[in-house]
């Protein structure tokens, strides 16, 4: 591959590759809006694909790359805390009871050897030869984690709390129509998701066009789907969520065949995880529309009620304060009256 074409085309300097994603996507570090991270990829998956018959291999690359930019970025918005205000050094110093003058400490805290405790009266200090050679202290160095990413499908009890008792998961279903339109969208986006993973999982790299046209469908019913699916997979964070953004970003079929060991795999993770996830909530939208099915009349009115009441706290909240207060004011009027 010809990293010198494929950063020509994208603007990147040629030192470094691969670049880190803000570089990639020509964004200064830390910007964290998923709109800008969604258009900047958009626009240079845009530039990529016009070289992608010429030049095949950089163009799948730069694709790869941009996806994983694109599904970090995203995940990483999504789980930044907020910023915590740390006190100085000097301060946490002074307020501590010691009459001593405390020096500040060092740039490197490794190089400075433990504080000693006040536990009693002093040793004597031992006085030692001025032609003693003095030994270096081994200094511990930071701990690097493996390189591999340890990947692990979810448990049993992690799919059936997102796929049954999240809050996206049992939203908006207080009325059986709601539940058969619900098992309507699920059925369509299991069925496309299907489909995706048997391309996923072929070992081979080769594509015909006709598989390239029947990904490339599945994958835009999987991004249509996802506009008004509940948000309890294929978010940011999310079981799902690389093949959403392969979805959203419509890689073709070749650029995904292309990744390397690690990235097919870790794709296939997430692929199995959000299949779990689909599997269990179909299965509660099962149950859920046979327990209404053979509800009564009322037993609906209760359901629907319930739901609302769970779905919209805060209009329910606002309803209940207006009809509070109209019930104050008409009974101030018939006592004036």
């Amino acid at each position: 591959m010809n990293k010198e074409r494929l950063c020509k085309w994208l603007g990147l300097p040629t030192t470094d590759w691969p670049p880190d994603p803000w570089t990639l996507l020509g964004l200064p570090p830390g910007d964290h809006d998923a709109a800008t991270i969604e258009e900047r990829v958009h626009e240079r998956m845009a530039k990529l694909r016009t070289y992608q018959l010429s030049y095949p291999e950089e163009a799948t690359e730069g694709m790869n790359r941009l996806a994983e930019a694109f599904v970090a970025l995203t995940e990483s918005a999504k789980k930044k805390p907020p910023p915590e205000t740390k006190a100085p050094a000097a301060t946490k110093l002074a307020n501590k009871d010691d009459t001593s003058v405390l020096d500040a400490p060092s740039q490197d805290w490794r190089d400075d050897p433990p504080p000693v405790r006040d536990e009693g009266p002093a040793a004597p200090e031992a006085i030692a030869d001025d032609d003693a050679e003095t030994e270096e202290v081994p200094v511990s160095q930071p701990f690097a984690p493996p390189v591999k990413h340890q990947r692990r499908l979810l448990s049993a009890d992690q799919i059936r709390e997102l796929a049954e008792e999240s809050d996206e998961a049992i939203s908006n279903l207080g009325t059986l129509d709601a539940v058969i339109a619900r098992v309507e969208l699920t059925r369509r986006l299991l069925y496309a998701w299907e489909r995706v993973g048997r391309y996923l999982r072929a070992n081979s790299k080769k594509t015909s066009p006709k598989e390239s046209d029947l990904y490339a469908k599945r994958l835009q019913i999987i991004a249509e789907v996802m506009k008004t699916f509940p948000g309890f997979m294929g978010h940011a964070g999310r079981p799902g969520y690389r093949v959403v953004a392969q979805a959203t970003l419509g890689l073709p079929l070749a650029t995904v065949r292309a990744m390397n060991p690690d990235q097919r795999e870790e794709l296939l993770c997430d692929w199995q995880d959000g299949y779990e996830v689909l599997r269990a909530h179909r299965k509660f939208l099962r149950q859920r529309f046979k327990s209404m099915r053979h509800q009564t009349t009322v037993g609906l009115v209760m359901t629907a009620v319930r739901a609302v009441l769970n779905d919209y706290p805060r209009l329910t909240v606002a309803c209940f304060a207006i009809a509070l207060a109209a019930t104050l004011v008409s009974a101030v009027l018939w006592a004036l009256n």
